[in-house]
């Protein structure tokens, strides 16, 4: 029997359900699949599928109190609450032999699957789509000097060490992951996330129409995905403000964490080239991702090997040259440089950033469209849904 435990499936939106969801219908090609999952509406503000799944893919689905996951106390509560009950079906369902595929979401069943595959005996693989607790460094929840951290630590690395392969999202994770694991019992590969097929470059596209926003004339930077506390979209924010570019404009969409915050500082500031649109449905992704002239990736300082944006491949796929601010040499950066498909910046390049903000224009549109087409180029090549699936 396959297996796959995940806190985020069908029929939620966001991107991790998405490509759990894929994973379990190209497993049944080999088979029954089974999936232990959290409750539907992880995001309020993201849409619900409609469409049948297979029937083959038999569901498990974990009730929860209503918890509000972006308050941290009640996100831990609800991280317990999710772990034990998982937890519980787990060691009732699961049986020797059976191959799990578990995601690092919920965080907290990385270690008690680890006590769970020594009693139940069965085949474990890890998709590490967040690597715990390096992670909570930049998003400013736990200093790495504390003894909290020292003991998170030796737990998850103890845990991560007990799976028979590890999967994870580039190099610079694999780096990460061994030094974790070592001595390094555990495989571990490689295997990105993926372009949907739904997403093209749709030629003389009415960004303005599709905004209902008057950006005639304007570089649009766009940014679509979760607002959460590593992702750097406020510290971007400040950075174009401080540019004052009448000739760009910055079009934000989705939820999160941070989502309140990132109003306040549009309302605040009183500018009028930044706009937040709230989340949109997936049915319209091919759209809003085509609605911009750049699409805009950033991640905190420190966030090198611990997580690659699954955004990233749908923008390369609708031909978007990437602005990505973040760590040298991690995985987006190598993108970047690799396939000339964009810009990239680390975040003490402040000088930097804010002049190629502050200078860019219309004269850019042939360059913009160059690096687009290679990022298409490089989707098509190395990121098609089908040839990573394959890898699973």
């Amino acid at each position: 029997m396959n297996w796959i435990i995940s806190e985020l499936f069908y029929p939620d939106e966001v991107s991790t359900a998405q490509i759990l969801t894929d994973v379990a219908l190209h497993k049944i090609n080999k088979g029954q699949v089974s999936v232990i999952c959290g409750p539907i509406g992880y995001e309020s503000s993201y849409n619900i599928q409609n469409k049948e799944l297979d029937s083959r893919i038999t569901i498990h689905r974990i009730a929860l109190p209503d918890l509000n996951k972006n308050k941290i106390f009640e996100r831990i509560l609800r991280l317990l609450i999710l772990t034990f009950k998982m937890s519980w079906k787990i060691l009732v369902k699961v049986k020797k032999n059976d191959n799990v595929l578990l995601t690092t979401n919920p965080t907290f069943l990385i270690i008690s699957i680890a006590l769970l595959k020594k009693v139940k005996k069965f085949n474990l693989e890890i998709l590490v789509h967040d690597v715990f607790p390096e992670n909570l460094v930049p998003a400013g929840l736990i200093e790495k000097t504390s003894t909290k951290y020292k003991l998170l630590s030796k737990l998850y690395n103890n845990s991560f060490k007990c799976a028979d392969r590890l999967i994870v999202l580039g190099e610079d994770m694999k780096e990460l992951m061994l030094k974790k694991i070592s001595p390094v019992n555990s495989k571990i590969d490689i295997i990105p996330n993926w372009a949907d097929n739904d997403i093209y470059p749709v030629s003389n596209f009415n960004i303005s129409e599709y905004l209902q926003i008057d950006v005639a004339d304007k570089i649009v930077f766009g940014f679509a995905g979760n607002l959460g506390r590593v992702q750097g979209v406020l510290e971007f924010i400040e950075l174009f403000i401080e540019a004052q570019n009448p000739n760009c404009v910055l079009i934000i969409i989705g939820d999160g964490a941070l989502k309140s915050d990132i109003q306040n500082k549009i309302q605040g500031e009183k500018v009028n080239n930044i706009f937040y649109l709230g989340a949109k449905p997936r049915k319209e992704q091919n759209l809003f991702l085509n609605a911009c002239n750049i699409g805009l990736i950033t991640l905190l300082e420190g966030m090198k090997g611990l997580g690659v944006p699954s955004k990233t491949y749908n923008l390369m796929a609708a031909g978007k040259p990437l602005f990505y601010i973040g760590d040298n040499d991690s995985e987006i950066d190598l993108y970047v440089k690799k396939y000339n498909c964009g810009w990239s910046f680390s975040w003490n390049e402040k000088e930097s950033i804010i002049s190629f903000l502050k200078n860019i224009s219309l004269n850019d549109l042939k360059s913009i469209s160059e690096k687009g087409i290679n990022s298409g180029l490089a989707a098509e090549a190395n990121y098609k849904k089908e040839k990573v699936l394959k890898l699973f």
